[in-house]
């Protein structure tokens, strides 16, 4: 490194120099600092400068510019950062699924179709054994079924739904 002539001159780096600090492609750290519209703040042997207090946003925070930028948006990521970007969502994908925090969704709907049918099962015998072994009158019996009609239904609505409150219904 030169010798540096004013305090000022160690915050103003290269682009080569700002690629080696952090391991990046001078591609990609020349396309960060063009999409968040980095002014260069001087030229040393022929060649700009950028100030550190400017770039760290650019190539790690979000920047803030009249366009979507490419941190937020694959389609705007160099192939290198998209490749990388992918393979980085795929790992948090197997990760999380290790650590429990997403469930595939077959195990998802396994689980359901047991939830339904641990409640399903018994309100199909509900009314038959409210009448051998309650001996409850056929107008109760009548209205315990259209309770469990309703329930079985909000259950069909809520499944198909995925899971969304149903609407405003009137009751019986």
């Amino acid at each position: 490194m030169g010798t540096l002539h004013n305090i000022d001159d160690a915050y103003a780096w290269s682009i080569s120099r700002i690629a080696e600090a952090f391991r990046i492609d001078r591609r990609t750290v020349s396309a960060r600092l063009k999409t968040a519209r980095v002014e260069p703040a001087g030229i040393r042997k022929g060649h700009p400068t950028y100030h550190l207090g400017d770039i760290g946003p650019a190539l790690f925070g979000d920047v803030v510019t009249g366009e979507e930028n490419e941190f937020a948006n694959p389609a705007l990521m160099l192939p290198q950062d998209l490749k990388a970007w992918y393979q980085a969502q795929r790992e948090k994908l197997k990760l999380d699924t290790e650590l429990k925090d997403l469930i595939p969704s077959d195990d998802v709907a396994r689980a359901m179709a047991e939830l339904v049918k641990a409640v399903v099962n018994p309100l199909d015998s509900l009314v038959d054994e409210l009448e051998s072994k309650v001996g409850l009158s056929g107008s109760a019996l009548e209205r315990v079924q259209i309770i469990i009609d309703q329930v079985r239904e909000n259950m069909y609505l809520n499944a198909i739904r995925g899971g969304m409150e149903p609407e405003d219904e009137d009751d019986d």
